[in-house]
């Protein structure tokens, strides 16, 4: 068994390999054919005393045997694939190039590599995918979907095929974490169109007349390649908090006919560097708050960006990102990059019993 990750398959980046997908990509096939017939004779002339005698002979004869050779790497794009929490159908793909003396079938197992193994050298695997599953390019299936072929047949000596291992994102993923997925290719004999041939044997047995087998990589004809995925989420916070800013007799609380500032905080605590965008804020004030309009100058609230300048929007239905319908507050068009802070700031008076219709 010989396991390739995507770190020792890093000469695979180049040119995002558009080359290496397609079938019947070149390599250098292991010479002579196997079960190609080898005879040989030798032959003897000799005299005795000077007189000739009849030749003497002997003839050895073989098959050539078959060198099990192949490579199975992953098709590599810089860095892991990025996945999103409740997300489905993600996938990263393999080549394997058959560079025996004959033509193999492949049957293929995917599983999740250990925790803690090191991914592409993007870090070590810290979570495992619940549903993965793979498929095979064909003469028509150019591009495999899932449900597609699960072994690779009849592959020619020189000859490569593409495995595409496809993968859902649990929605209880959380930014940052790695899951590693190891595709197992095990070679079988070429048994026919459209069927997974016998399995290989290996050893020494060495009868002349029979195709035996040589694993050039390992003792089994197996190989494993790892490749994976990294997930990639906004993480956001918000709080909401108040502050007394007039009409409370200098008590500094919110009694009826003070004016309270609200300012509802958005982070994005992203360590993948992954922005949220549409987000949209809904705020609904309680009944017994009145919205104070023009609360900044002609702007009724104000967006304020990492400490910046604020901007201000008004409460009617128009271009910008605010907008009231009765005590309802909408933000909406909002992107928030990782790392950034957003604060959005309205005022409400507390309604005064004395003067409230």
């Amino acid at each position: 068994m010989k396991i390739v990750s995507n770190k020792t398959g890093l000469y695979l980046r180049l040119g995002a390999l558009a080359a290496a997908l397609l079938l019947g990509q070149q390599a250098m096939a292991a010479g002579t054919r196997a079960g190609t017939p080898i005879d040989n004779t030798v032959n003897v002339d000799y005299f005795v005393g000077g007189i000739d005698q009849a030749d003497i002979q002997s003839s050895v004869s073989f098959v050539v045997d078959r060198r099990v050779d192949f490579t199975l790497t992953p098709v590599l794009t810089p860095g892991l694939e990025p996945m999103t929490p409740g997300g489905t159908d993600y996938f990263v793909d393999f080549l394997l190039t058959n560079t025996s003396n004959s033509d193999l079938d492949f049957d293929f197992a995917v599983a999740n590599v250990g925790s803690g193994t090191d991914v592409d050298g993007s870090g070590n695997d810290t979570v495992d995918l619940v549903t993965f599953d793979y498929a095979v390019v064909t003469a028509g299936d150019a591009v495999p979907l899932r449900g597609g072929a699960q072994f690779a047949d009849e592959i020619a000596a020189d000859s490569s095929v593409r495995i595409r291992v496809y993968a859902d994102a649990e929605s209880t993923f959380t930014d940052g974490l790695i899951a590693g997925v190891e595709l197992t290719a095990e070679a079988f004999e070429a048994g026919g169109a459209a069927v997974l041939g016998a399995a290989l044997t290996y050893g020494d047995a060495n009868v002349d007349a029979t195709v035996e087998n040589v694993d050039v990589n390992s003792a089994d004809g197996i190989q494993i390649s790892i490749d994976g995925f990294e997930v990639f989420m906004a993480d956001l916070t918000v709080t909401k908090a108040y502050s007394v800013v007039a009409g409370d007799l200098g008590s500094g609380l919110p009694i009826p006919g003070a004016t309270v500032e609200y300012t509802v905080t958005i982070v994005n605590n992203s360590t993948s560097g992954t922005a949220a965008d549409s987000v949209v804020v809904t705020d609904t004030l309680d009944g017994d708050l009145t919205f104070v309009s023009d609360a900044f100058g002609t702007n009724d609230m104000t967006l304020t960006l990492n400490a910046g300048p604020p901007v201000g929007c008004t409460e009617e239905a128009d271009a910008d990102q605010c907008e009231r319908a009765g005590q309802a507050l909408t933000f909406d068009s909002i992107t928030v990059a990782a790392g950034d802070t957003l604060m959005i700031t309205y005022r409400a008076t507390i309604n005064d019993p004395a003067t409230t219709p």
